[in-house]
């Protein structure tokens, strides 16, 4: 959620599909799967002195020679004097059972999975060791060049740890990076604590502010704001989960994430985008203040793509209240009558306000929902993005503001999002046990380092 977006408008809340509770770069994050020491290198299946050069019926300790009496693996056989020397054999892979793995295969030191293991995920130990020293122990744990681990996104952020805890630094006010960190690497997401309301208003001492990874996987944040001089309520913070990159452009001062795409999979045209959807578990919000607040997810919708371009032409954002407090439907007090204008087939969700002059400076058209069952607490079930999409497209696709052209299938879906918007005087916490995100069929979910 961005700055002069969501909030100001004190908007009616949207509810998912069936949701959950709660508490980047252009090129995704490294995966520990695609250079793991397993199957590619780790003495395995291709070295291991296992199937392929086992004493089996090929020769090592069959009839022939290896392991028998005279042969490999024996009593006396390459697991020794006459294996050790030149084979990893020995103690690691003898011609009894296993096979000789001693000239041919060699477990040890030529199949050691060493360059590619990605840490916890495919160690060459347990995957494709040649026996039980051969397994890519020193010379071929993936630990420093493998998996997630020590993967690292754009930015250079490595993947956050279970162990992480909590951040509490300050997003930045355009495409210039804090050097305090401010938000998680997930994978092909970002966990980030953004309270640009806060810092705008120059209000950081009154705000107290973090984001969390819990021990068991799940995340979270917290938020204490205090009287920032907020009246129009124009200036909300927005603790959140991100997935994408902001829509504004890579040189905008309007950025309170980074300029470069969390993921491969956005942003994406919409002509190729055949689906898209948000999947939650638990995604809960709760006050020891709630004056002023919703709990949403929502998705932007740019002219251009900006990750490639300084301006990038911000079209669109779309928002759904799934939990909000009762100002945000009220006409008084920042709200404004939520009048219902249709609502999305085979959802939950109503829209309650339409503008086409949304934001100040730049403008953008700004749609926001409010789920029919709600206000919620606690939301768990998987959202349809692209349905909701395809139905503005169809409804509202002329936009009244001759500044802005109308929806078009050239313009680019940027980011997704799902947090906690909230204003002075505001106190509380939320948590989320898990989330994911698919584009097209491929989803990506919560991924950690070692």
């Amino acid at each position: 959620m961005r700055n002069s977006r969501l909030i100001g408008v004190s908007a009616c809340l949207a509810g998912l599909l069936s949701l959950a509770e709660c508490a980047a770069p252009t090129s995704g994050p490294v995966q520990g799967g695609t250079g793991s020491g397993g199957a590619t290198g780790s003495g395995g299946a291709t070295g291991s002195g296992g199937t392929t050069g086992s004493g089996g019926a090929t020769g090592s300790g069959g009839a022939t020679g290896s392991g028998g009496a005279t042969g490999s693996g024996g009593t006396t056989g390459t697991g020794g004097t006459t294996g050790t020397t030149t084979g990893s054999g020995g103690s690691v892979a003898t011609g009894g059972t296993t096979g000789s793995g001693g000239n041919t295969n060699k477990g040890g030191t030529t199949g050691t999975g060493g360059t590619g293991t990605g840490g916890a995920s495919s160690t060459g130990g347990t995957t494709g060791s040649g026996g039980n020293s051969a397994s890519g122990g020193a010379t071929g744990t993936g630990g420093a060049t493998g998996t997630g681990g020590t993967t690292t996104d754009q930015g250079g952020v490595a993947l956050a740890k279970l162990s992480s805890g909590c951040l509490s630094g300050n997003p930045p006010t355009g495409p210039t990076q804090p050097a305090q960190p401010y938000y998680f690497n997930l994978g092909d997401m970002r966990l980030i604590n953004n309270r640009w309301g806060s810092d705008k208003l120059s209000c950081s001492p009154a705000t107290q502010q973090q984001v969390c990874i819990n021990s068991d996987g799940s995340l979270g944040w917290s938020f204490n704001r205090g009287n920032c001089g907020d009246t129009s309520h124009a200036n909300p913070d927005f603790p959140e989960v991100e997935f994408g990159v902001a829509p504004f452009g890579n040189q905008s001062s309007l950025l309170t994430s980074p300029p470069y795409s969390s993921t491969t999979l956005l942003p994406i045209q919409i002509s190729n985008l055949n689906s898209a959807t948000l999947s939650l578990s638990s995604f809960s919000t709760t006050f020891s203040d709630p004056t002023f607040w919703d709990s949403n997810f929502e998705f932007w919708i740019s002219e251009e793509d900006p990750t490639k371009n300084a301006n990038a032409g911000v079209y669109a954002e779309i928002i759904v209240f799934l939990g909000w407090e009762p100002n945000r439907q009220g006409t008084t007090n920042g709200g404004w009558a939520c009048m219902v204008n249709g609502t999305v087939p085979n959802t939950n969700f109503n829209l309650c306000h339409e503008s086409d002059t949304w934001s100040t400076g730049p403008q953008w058209r700004f749609f926001n929902f409010v789920t029919s069952n709600g206000p919620l607490t606690s939301f768990s079930g998987t959202v349809d993005i692209k349905a909701i999409l395809d139905w503005i497209m169809q409804n509202y696709a002329k936009s009244t503001n001759s500044a802005l052209p109308s929806f078009s299938n050239s313009m680019w879906l940027t980011r997704i999002e799902v947090g906690t918007e909230i204003n002075d005087s505001t106190a509380g916490s939320a948590k989320m046990n898990n989330i994911s995100f698919a584009i097209n069929g491929t989803t990506k979910s919560l991924q950690f380092g070692n």
